[in-house]
């Protein structure tokens, strides 16, 4: 099974019921995963989370589309309060679509530490 394509035009001009249905048919969400797009966390549950909690505040969801990355499709779900960010992060996607998309790559992890002792004479350091 193939993935749909994330470039989705005129995906903001869409109501809320019919964006939410595009991803989550595009995602495979079940009924209970959309619920949670439109539920809020109580702060009985963000006490459980954390500690020291005294309530909860939210943000937006909102969705990136067009992003073609290592030429897999991906819905980027981001949570801003500027209007702006999401639309051009879409645009940008949308840009980089358009030249093959992004292209990402890693190195092999490297961990390399030093550690510098000062002040310290032979006898502390040997528990003398």
């Amino acid at each position: 099974m193939t993935t749909p394509s994330s470039r989705l035009s005129g995906f903001y001009q869409k109501s809320i019921a019919e964006r939410t249905a595009i991803v989550a048919q595009w995602a495979g969400l079940s009924p209970d995963e959309i619920n949670v797009l439109h539920d809020g966390l109580s702060v009985a549950q963000a006490d459980k989370m954390i500690e020291n909690v005294i309530g909860r505040y939210s943000l937006p969801l909102g969705i990136g589309v067009n992003f073609l990355i290592n030429d897999k499709e991906y819905l980027v779900p981001m949570v801003v309060e500027e209007p702006s960010v999401v639309a051009a992060v879409s645009y940008a996607a949308k840009l980089a679509r358009s030249g093959g998309g992004f292209r990402t790559a890693s190195t092999p992890p490297i961990m390399i530490a030093q550690v510098q002792l000062l002040g310290c004479s032979t006898r502390k350091l040997h528990g003398m």
